[in-house]
């Protein structure tokens, strides 16, 4: 499957002109395109007759649209597939494995196993003989492997010049939380060090905890994290990053 150039940058612009924006200028811009390389485009569409006189749409544009985009589609899921093929992914050896042995892969904990073949479900092959508890490599990875569904709580308080008593705050944190259910408890800044030791509970996280919060969500762990608003700005756009990467986790604030 090849995909030229040319079809990627009319399929970009027929879809920022489907989205509103007809002005050359204005495409030109939006897809960091020079502006004569977008006229020369829109020449064309105009004469395949996806574009009208005013620069809008037209239903044979619409349907090339729709058309070019699912070929992409098909394009990426192709070469990503293919990337998968490649790429060695660590598991943790159930029993002994010989190169080259079609395993059943699977979630325990947060880690990846490899387990003999059951014929369901996600499955690889071995690169190299491995013992059983031996971490060995799996490329040639086929089907989704399951993982339970994670999220990540965030509690945030008072900073600490509009707190002025912290065990109203742990009570309020201690009422919001015994009903939740999560994995780990990580806290970020000296508020929540405070906050968690007045609780008397002990932290899984207390280091990066934002990072160690998305890592766990990946592996199917939920974490509750307690930090102040002004740690919390602090690492919002760090928040927004690691959702970004991670769009399928789902998280929740709560401010208390």
């Amino acid at each position: 499957m090849k995909i030229e150039q040319a079809l990627i940058s009319q399929l970009m612009i027929l879809l920022n002109i489907k989205n509103g924006k007809t002005r050359p200028s204005e495409i030109s811009k939006e897809l960091d395109i020079t502006l004569q390389g977008v006229v020369y485009h829109i020449k064309i569409l105009k004469e395949k007759g996806f574009i009208d006189e005013k620069n809008s749409i037209t239903k044979e544009g619409f349907d090339f649209l729709y058309n070019g985009l699912n070929y992409i589609e098909d394009f990426v899921h192709s070469s990503l597939i293919n990337i998968d093929s490649s790429l060695v992914w660590e598991v943790i050896s159930d029993h002994d494995f010989e190169s080259g042995q079609k395993v059943s892969l699977y979630m325990d904990k947060g880690y990846l196993h490899a387990g003999p073949y059951t014929g369901q479900g996600s499955f690889g092959i071995t690169v190299k003989a491995s013992n059983k508890d031996e971490c060995t490599g799996v490329t040639s990875v086929r089907e989704i492997i399951k993982i339970k569904k994670s999220r990540i709580i965030i509690v945030a308080f008072n900073n600490v010049e509009k707190t002025f008593d912290m065990n109203a705050i742990s009570q309020n944190v201690k009422d919001y939380i015994k009903n939740l259910d999560f994995d780990f408890i990580g806290i970020t800044g000296e508020m929540a060090r405070t906050l968690i030791d007045i609780l008397g509970i002990k932290p899984e996280f207390e280091f990066a905890s934002i990072n160690a919060a998305f890592e766990a969500a990946r592996r199917g762990f939920t974490t509750l994290i307690l930090i102040s608003d002004r740690f919390f700005h602090f690492s919002l756009n760090e928040i927004r990053e690691l959702q970004s990467k991670n769009p399928t986790i789902e998280l929740d604030l709560k401010h208390v």
